[in-house]
């Protein structure tokens, strides 16, 4: 250990280093450490005076020479259970993680010191942000929204964003990935009390530039694979048909380093988090909104509309008022206490999603936890005013997306997931008419489909093929959740070849990873569901003879779902 000090520099010996210069790395790395964990919050920062003592210590502490203790500060300031988790030991060596700290804490300081300069670095920013918001545990979001501002930085994106002009490919409505990012960053650092203290010009401001996104939804993402294809991946031959037969944009795949990697990620579709955003913004204006006059001429609840000697269900004052004021969206920040794990399927999309066309992708894992669609829903559906949506979305015309208005509908539903196990093949999704994909209209299923509701199952029944499935209902309460045994195993493996120990990190094309996922049993997913008319869709659940039935289907490639009445 002396030799090595002797060595630091050229004019070093024991004679000239103090006895702090004296003292055995493993102490001198303590005390760093000690140093800039006294506060949390913040790059290491406080690192730099120590480095500036003398060569000795430089040479002792330096980044490229002390992974160990920069691997250390990562850990104690940013959340890694979720890579741990998701990826592989190769992810977590002591390189990897002192490189993604300084990765960080560029990105960070960048945030806090907003300049013009740094719009050079903004994909770049947005992706890691995002990658740390999905990997939060409550330490990247206390370094992201403490010290970075990130409500502030995302404000003055979004603001600059929407100065570039229409026409130019990173405007707001141009930009599908940097947009895509930016709302879902919105999204994910928004919570009920920062919605409702927005200052109300800022808010609408917000709605505002929203709009284009829900009147013409078409022209953005919305999935991760076009809807028209149930079975993935895609074969050679829809690559050329593709553009015109479906008017959904395909993913957006961007190369990025994480933990010293690289690793090919799918945009995360626009339209969910810009309908999100949109939504929790109106239900906040609604609250200041009195209700209209004629609901005073309704009975006030259903007992005196009884006593009325009114036909029940009928539509009362109680309804009107639950679904005004209290039919609220959930925010992100509501299920923070479940941690990252709740957003592994997400992390699995995005990372395995980006090309419809791959057979072999490397990075695979649970993209559905099973039995999430079980149970009641309440929320809102935002219809358009038809005449005024028709002329917004009229080809070669640009009329503007603000005449559209929205009427509010109440949507109240109960769901049930039915699942095909193996070794059972589940039922044909059929090729569309024209023989562009599946026939999702149809909702990927037969035309003339016979279905049979059993106390636990499901059986579907081709009348073409003659073909007859059955589909075991899925109760997440049961230790079994069959009505038969099953074997189960909703988890996933991660394989990777030996790392050099000659590279600090490696991001060559030769790099190869593996995480797939064991197989749950599950091949297919049938959703069935009551959905409930606006005017019986309160509490009342026994009012079981006014509603509609719905199925559905998911298509578990890229988790998409489609609903039909």
């Amino acid at each position: 250990m002396l030799a090595q000090r002797m060595l630091a520099g050229p004019s070093a010996s024991l004679c000239s280093l103090s006895p702090f210069e004296l003292l055995d790395v493993p102490i001198l790395e303590r005390i760093a450490f000690y140093l800039v964990t006294s506060r949390f919050i913040g790059p290491p920062s406080e690192l730099v005076p120590l480095l500036c003592t003398s060569r000795t210590i430089n040479a002792s502490l330096r980044f490229r020479d002390n992974n160990h203790l920069y691997s250390q500060i990562f850990c104690h300031k940013f959340d890694s259970a979720a890579v741990i988790r998701r990826l592989s030991w190769g992810r977590t060596t002591v390189e990897c993680l002192s490189e993604e700290l300084r990765k960080r804490s560029t990105i960070l300081t960048r945030m806090r010191h907003q300049d013009a300069e740094n719009s050079t670095h903004l994909q770049e920013d947005l992706w890691a942000v995002y990658l740390m918001l999905l990997e939060n545990d409550g330490k990247n979001s206390a370094q992201l929204c403490l010290w970075a501002e990130l409500p502030i930085w995302l404000a003055n994106v979004i603001e600059d964003k929407c100065q570039v002009p229409r026409e130019h490919p990173l405007s707001w409505v141009n930009d599908n990935e940097g947009t895509s990012l930016i709302l879902w960053l919105l999204w994910m650092s928004s919570s009920e009390e920062s919605v409702k203290n927005e200052d109300p010009r800022v808010r609408n401001k917000m709605l505002t530039r929203l709009e284009p996104f829900l009147v013409q939804g078409h022209r953005f993402s919305s999935a991760y694979a076009p809807d028209a294809f149930f079975y993935l991946p895609l074969c050679a031959e829809t690559e050329v048909a593709i553009p015109c037969t479906t008017g959904l944009p395909l993913p957006i795949a961007r190369d990025f380093v994480h933990y010293g990697r690289k690793i090919r990620l799918a945009a995360p579709p626009l339209i969910p988090a810009a309908l999100l955003n949109y939504v929790v913004r109106l239900e906040v204006r609604l609250d200041d909104n009195p209700l209209p006059s004629a609901v005073a001429q309704l009975p006030e609840t259903r007992a005196q509309a009884a006593a009325m000697g009114l036909s029940l269900p009928r539509l009362t004052q109680e309804d009107i008022i639950d679904f005004h004021f209290h039919t609220r969206t959930r925010f992100f920040g509501d299920y923070n206490g479940l941690g990252s794990e709740r957003l592994d399927s997400e992390w699995f999309r995005i990372v395995s999603c980006y090309d419809p066309w791959a057979v072999d992708r490397p990075l695979r894992g649970i993209f559905y936890h099973l039995g999430s669609l079980t149970g009641h829903w309440n929320g809102r559906a935002l219809i358009p005013y038809l005449q005024a949506h028709i002329e917004a979305n009229m080809p070669n015309r640009r009329p503007s997306v603000q005449g559209v208005t929205w009427a509010h509908e109440r949507i109240s539903c109960v769901f049930k997931e039915h699942h095909c196990l193996i070794p059972d093949e589940p039922i044909s999704a059929p090729a569309e008419a024209h023989g562009w994909g599946e026939d999702v209209l149809n909702v990927w299923l037969p035309r003339r489909l016979e279905i049979k509701h059993g106390t636990d199952n499901l059986t579907l029944h081709d009348l073409e093929t003659g073909k007859t499935v059955r589909y075991e209902t899925y109760y997440a309460d049961r230790e079994n959740p069959y009505s038969r045994p099953s074997k189960m195993s909703p988890e996933w493996r991660c394989e990777l070849p030996a790392v050099s120990e000659d590279s600090q990190y490696e991001t060559d094309d030769d790099y190869e990873e593996v995480c797939e996922e064991r197989t749950s049993g599950v091949t297919d997913i049938i959703i069935t569901g009551e959905v409930r008319a606006p005017e019986f869709a309160s509490s009342w659940w026994r009012s079981v003879n006014f509603y509609r039935r719905t199925i559905g289907r998911a298509r578990l490639g890229v988790l998409s779902l489609s609903l039909a009445e």
